[in-house]
């Protein structure tokens, strides 16, 4: 016979599980780890965030975590995420389309928008 005590404890336990796995994000863009330009393989080596095309200049602010920067959106931002590369002016530019969120990690450098 279960009692009252640990019902409401089992059910707790069966919500925070199903909570944790609703929590699961996907990807909504990656910033590649390396571009070529047909001559050199690039590595990444920076990664912006912009609200609007990046002509605007809408450069968003991230929070600076212990290992890593986020950026928490809302859904009025159209997210832009810049992926720069070390050694050249070449960058690629993706739109983050229904991303929640977008982080950058340092070593070795990645960047992703998360949905």
């Amino acid at each position: 016979m279960i009692t009252f005590k640990k019902t409401i404890l089992l059910t707790s336990l069966l919500l925070s599980i199903v909570s944790i796995n609703c929590h699961a994000q996907s990807p909504v863009v990656s910033c590649p780890a390396t571009f070529s330009d047909g001559h050199h393989v690039y590595q990444l080596d920076n990664a912006k965030l912009f609200d609007g095309p990046i002509c605007n200049k809408v450069d968003l602010v991230p929070e600076f975590k212990k290992e890593k920067v986020i950026w928490e959106l809302t859904p009025q931002i159209k997210p832009y995420l810049v992926c720069e590369y070390a050694g050249t002016n070449h960058y690629i530019v993706l739109y983050a389309k229904g991303a929640a969120y977008c982080e950058r990690y340092e070593a070795p450098v990645q960047a992703h928008c998360m949905s």
